[in-house]
């Protein structure tokens, strides 16, 4: 019998479903802080709406149910859907939820990850780089993380890039996508690779000089200094282009980005412009969008706060054990007082004697716990014990629910 999860797929422990619940939290109030507004499309979609724009790499990592796939990203589900709406644009959206790849499993990279999206349709001012730039920065800072940077280029620039390279106009796409390997293959790794596609030297050389180069400049490399001069605005200064950055997905046709928050290495979150991807499914608008990596922001944390994710955990305030099975009754009126007055309280549900009930409540590390007996019954109070004093009171509900809120 198999006991494990899917592979390149995990189970989360309390406290580190708690942490997910949130990240997400703290993201999405921050983008509602900008004006977003919550949508959802479905888990699933017609292998059709996946494959039209997705590229030969992700196709391959669709998991197929009969003519239908897991979402692979929201950004192809949210163009099926906006482009047959007749919302007032600019629209502005977010959502959250998992997505599935079936990619290579590898530290930090999942078949089933969740993201936290925002996009803007309807408008091609850079205007709205500049905003989702900024407000992905708030979002993250917000949950506590430093040295956050992003990276800027254009998938105009990229093309530019490579045509000048004089890579042979079938193999642009395919140099594109291995490029998009560099931060996992390194420079040496995807010389090799472009040199197995074909690729020529020269063009090798050319492109890798391009990157490194502090002057060289393509077409579309002053959109992207217009970008850097907006988030300015915003008060962010740690916008830099980046050639290298490519991307992967197909459906990009101007600028990209992608998130890092230094020191850690890899990326929590990109994303860019794709003015023609509504144009498959319905009527045509300009769109672009940025994307939270959950998990990748969830790592760091992890790390930071040095979260174990197998200690025990709650997120109730309070426990309330019941010292006699007669104060039973007393013991849900007391629950529900306090869940009224918008306490999280765990009840005890077991035949446990009160020594067992209090080293359970400890072990789960409660900030509170509520003792109630046939003398608190009788008197209608509680004693109430304060975890991290030691302190202990006898007092009347109302007096507990004013200490504990």
């Amino acid at each position: 019998m198999v006991m494990q999860p899917p592979r390149g797929m995990r189970d989360f422990y309390p406290i580190e479903a708690n942490l997910r619940k949130h990240v997400i939290q703290t993201i999405e109030k921050t983008y509602s802080s900008y004006g977003f507004d919550p949508i959802d499309t479905p888990a699933l979609e017609y292998l059709d709406v996946l494959n039209k724009k997705s590229g030969d790499e992700v196709k391959k990592q669709i998991y197929q149910i009969e003519d239908m796939g897991l979402r692979f990203d929201f950004t192809v589900g949210l163009a099926r859907f906006i482009s047959n709406t007749s919302l007032p644009k600019p629209i502005k959206v977010y959502r959250s939820g998992p997505v599935w790849r079936r990619d290579e499993p590898q530290k930090g990279r999942y078949r089933e990850f969740w993201q936290s999206d925002i996009d803007i349709i309807g408008s091609s001012s850079l205007k709205c780089e500049a905003e989702l730039i900024s407000c992905a920065y708030d979002a993250l800072s917000a949950l506590g993380l430093k040295n956050i940077s992003f990276r800027l280029n254009s998938r105009v620039c990229l093309f530019d890039m490579i045509e000048k390279a004089d890579v042979e106009k079938s193999k642009i796409q395919t140099a594109i996508r291995i490029l998009d390997k560099l931060d996992k293959k390194g420079e040496g790794g995807v010389k090799q690779e472009m040199r197995e596609a074909g690729i020529s030297e020269e063009s090798i050389d050319f492109i890798f000089k391009a990157i490194s180069s502090k002057k060289q400049e393509f077409v579309d490399s002053d959109k992207l200094k217009i970008i850097i001069d907006l988030v300015k605005e915003y008060g962010i200064n740690t916008v830099k282009i980046d050639y290298s950055l490519a991307r992967g997905l197909d459906y990009y046709t101007g600028p990209i980005f992608e998130i890092q928050s230094s020191p850690f290495p890899f990326s929590i979150g990109g994303g860019g412009r794709y003015d023609e991807l509504l144009s498959l499914y319905g009527s045509p608008s300009p769109a672009v969008g940025i994307s939270i990596g959950v998990e990748r922001v969830m790592d760091i944390l992890k790390q930071e706060k040095k979260i174990d994710e197998r200690s025990p955990f709650t997120q109730a305030d309070v426990f309330i054990a019941n010292a006699k099975e007669s104060s039973y009754d007393y013991a849900v009126k007391v629950a529900k007082i306090m869940r009224e007055n918008g306490i999280k309280v765990s009840l005890n549900i077991t035949e446990r004697d009160l020594r067992k009930q209090l080293e359970y409540a400890n072990s789960l590390k409660f900030k509170y716990i509520v003792i109630v007996g046939e003398k608190e019954k009788q008197t209608e109070k509680v004693t109430l014990r304060n975890m991290e004093t030691g302190e202990e009171k006898s007092l009347p509900i109302k007096d507990a629910l004013s200490l504990i809120l």
